[in-house]
């Protein structure tokens, strides 16, 4: 996928979303986001949707908001 394809999957992520992915540092697991989102204070509905992510490491913000258009979407991985 393109730069500014990748981009745009992150601006069409909620912005609750948009903020915690900022503040994470890549590459990581699934369930290290899930913690620091955790611990970030997001709310139950982020967390949920995060725990959807494959367990797999990510090494961007990109990455992950390219899964959760997967997700949102219904496209398989």
């Amino acid at each position: 996928m393109e730069t500014e394809s990748k981009s745009r999957l992150i601006a069409e992520l909620p912005v609750e979303t948009q903020k915690i992915l900022k503040n994470i540092d890549f590459s990581i697991k699934r369930n290290d986001i899930i913690e620091q989102a955790r611990k970030s204070g997001a709310i139950p509905d982020i967390l949920q949707e995060l725990g959807m992510l494959p367990d797999k490491k990510y090494n961007s913000t990109e990455d992950v908001a390219e899964e959760l258009h997967r997700i949102y979407m219904g496209i398989p991985a």
